[in-house]
C-alpha cells in the first residue's frame, strides 16, 4: 500500500466537470492521480522546494501547472504539447490521457480525443465518456461505438476467485492480509484501528486481535509472514486516518512479532524514515519501501538494523516489492516499476512498452520470479501477472488474473496480497474512497471486508 501521489483526493475515482475551459484551472488536484492518504503525506517532499534540486515529480507538476496556465488562456496546442512531456515523464498516465482528451473537446478537436482515449484502450484499460459522447458521437459516431466496444472488452470479468473471510470490521479501514501456511491463520492490518487481526482457521468467522496500538503500532500497512524465521512482519506508520493520543509520538517502523507466543521480537527504526508502507520477505531478509521518502530499506536479519539500500530522487509513490533475478523490483504509483540491482544498487525504469505499469499498489513475486501486481490506480482494478524479459528489464507479457470480480465494487478498491502454496489472497474491496483524507469519521457506510482466495496459475 502507500500515500500515492498522483491520484484524486479520497483515493476516488477522477472526473472532470465539462463547464468551459475556466474549470481547468479548478480541476489540478483531480487530474493528478493517487490515494489522499498518499497525496496530504508525500506533498511536501514531491514537490520539491524552490531551492531544491528539481526532481520527476517536480518537473511533472510545473508542466502541469504550466499547461493548465496555457490552456486557461486559450493556447491549446502549447498546453497538448506540455502534457504529452508529461507522458514522458509518467508514461501512460490516465489522468493526463484524460485531460487530453477534455482539452481536445473543448477545442473542437475529436481526431486529437479520439488519439487519447485510443491510447487508453491500449494499454488495457478504460474512462468515463459520458462527458464526452455528445460530441465525439457526433463527430463520428462509428469511431465512438468502436472505442465504447473497447472499453467493454477491457472491463470484462476474468478469472476465478473464492470468498475465504468477510470481515464485518467496518471501522478497521483493512489493507494487508497474510497468511501463515503451516498454522492455515489468516492474518490482516488495519490502518483506522492500529490492529493486526487474525482469523484461525477452526472459528473463520471470529477475528481477534493479534497485536494493537499497546505493542507500539500505528497504522499497520503492509503484512506478511516468514515460514523461516516465524515471525510475523508488519510495517507502520501515521496518516490522517490514524487515530492519534494527545501528544503521541508520530513515528514509523518495521514490527517482528513471533507467530509462537504472540509477542512482539523487536522494532525496527532509522533515522530519516518517514513512512515504511510495503515490503517483502525472503530468507530472513526484508526489503522495506519508503511511501514518504525517495528510499529503500533492507534489514538483513533479525539482529542487524535496518539501512537505506537506495536512496533515488526519481521515485515519487513507492508500493509494493518483489524479488526476482537478482533484482529488487519496486512500484511506483505514477510511473511503473523500478528495478533495484542487488549487486551494484543501480536503479532503473522497467519499460513497459505496450502495457501500463501505472497505478499498482501491491506487488510480490512468485516462487518462478512472476510478477503479481494489484493495481487500484487506474480503471479497471485488477490483478495481473508480469512477465519480465531474459535480462529482467523489460516487461515481455502481461496476464490478467482477476478482473471485475463482485467482490470488487465501486467505492472500495483491492490492495494488497499474499502469495505461497500456488494460492493468493487479496483484499479485494478496501474502503479507502470512503474514509475521508482528512482524517475525519467517514459517514457513508462501508461494506464488510472480503477476503479472496485464488489458484495461480
Amino acid at each position: 500500500m502507500g500515500a500515492k501521489v498522483d491520484r484524486p483526493p479520497g483515493r476516488g475515482k477522477s472526473g472532470f466537470e465539462i463547464m468551459g475551459k475556466t474549470v481547468l484551472s479548478a480541476i489540478m488536484a483531480a487530474a493528478i492521480l493517487a490515494p489522499a492518504w498518499v497525496t496530504t503525506a508525500l506533498a511536501p517532499s514531491a514537490l520539491a522546494q524552490e531551492d531544491a534540486a528539481p526532481t520527476p515529480q517536480s518537473i511533472s507538476t510545473e508542466l502541469y501547472q504550466t499547461a493548465m496556465r496555457h490552456a486557461n488562456a486559450g493556447d491549446y496546442e502549447t498546453a497538448r504539447r506540455l502534457l504529452e512531456a508529461n507522458l514522458q515523464i509518467k508514461p501512460g498516465q490516465v489522468a493526463y490521457l484524460r485531460l487530453l482528451t477534455l482539452l481536445a473537446v473543448l477545442n473542437d478537436r475529436p481526431d486529437d480525443a479520439f488519439a487519447a482515449l485510443d491510447r487508453v484502450a491500449d494499454q488495457g484499460l478504460t474512462l468515463g465518456l459520458e462527458r464526452f459522447e455528445e460530441a465525439l458521437r457526433a463527430a463520428d459516431a462509428a469511431r465512438f461505438d468502436a472505442l465504447i466496444a473497447r472499453f467493454a472488452e477491457n472491463a470484462a470479468p476474468v478469472g476465478r476467485a473464492e470468498r475465504l473471510a468477510v470481515v464485518d470490521a467496518p471501522d478497521a479501514l483493512i489493507e494487508g492480509v497474510a497468511m501463515d501456511i503451516e498454522m492455515d491463520r489468516l492474518f490482516l492490518s488495519s490502518v483506522a484501528e492500529r490492529e493486526i487481526l487474525m482469523i484461525e482457521p477452526f472459528s473463520p468467522d471470529e477475528v481477534t486481535v493479534f497485536a494493537d496500538a499497546d505493542d507500539g503500532l500505528w497504522s499497520v500497512f503492509g503484512i506478511g509472514v516468514d515460514d523461516r524465521t516465524r515471525m510475523l512482519w508488519a510495517s507502520s506508520g501515521v496518516l490522517p486516518q490514524t487515530p492519534m493520543a494527545e501528544g503521541e509520538e508520530v513515528g514509523t517502523g518495521l514490527f517482528a512479532f513471533d507467530l509462537v507466543s504472540g509477542d512482539l521480537h523487536r522494532k525496527y527504526e532509522i533515522e530519516g524514515a518517514e513512512r515504511m508502507t510495503d515490503f517483502v520477505v525472503r530468507d530472513g531478509a526484508v526489503y522495506v519501501s519508503d511511501n514518504g521518502a525517495p528510499r529503500v530499506y533492507v534489514l538483513d536479519d533479525l539482529s542487524s538494523n535496518l539501512r537505506v539500500l537506495v536512496e533515488d530522487d526519481r521515485f515519487t509513490s513507492l508500493q509494493g516489492l518483489a524479488l526476482s533475478r537478482g533484482a529488487l523490483y519496486v512500484a511506483d504509483y505514477t510511473i511503473g516499476i523500478w528495478r533495484i540491482d542487488l549487486g551494484d544498487q543501480s536503479v532503473s525504469l522497467v519499460e513497459a512498452g505496450e502495457h501500463s505499469l501505472v497505478g499498482i499498489d501491491g506487488l510480490l513475486n512468485t516462487r518462478d520470479g512472476r510478477l503479481v501486481a494489484v493495481r487500484n490506480g487506474v480503471t479497471p482494478h485488477q490483478v495481473m501477472a508480469i512477465d519480465l524479459d531474459r535480462e529482467g528489464r523489460a516487461v515481455a507479457n502481461v496476464d490478467v488474473l482477476l478482473r471485475a470480480h463482485r467482490d470488487m465494487g465501486d467505492n472500495t478498491e483491492p490492495t494488497l496480497i499474499d502469495l505461497a502454496d500456488g494460492r493468493a489472497w487479496l483484499v479485494a474491496n478496501a474502503a479507502w474512497p470512503l474514509f475521508p483524507g482528512d482524517g475525519s469519521a467517514p459517514e457513508a457506510p462501508r461494506p464488510s471486508t472480503v477476503i479472496l482466495e485464488m489458484n495461480m496459475p
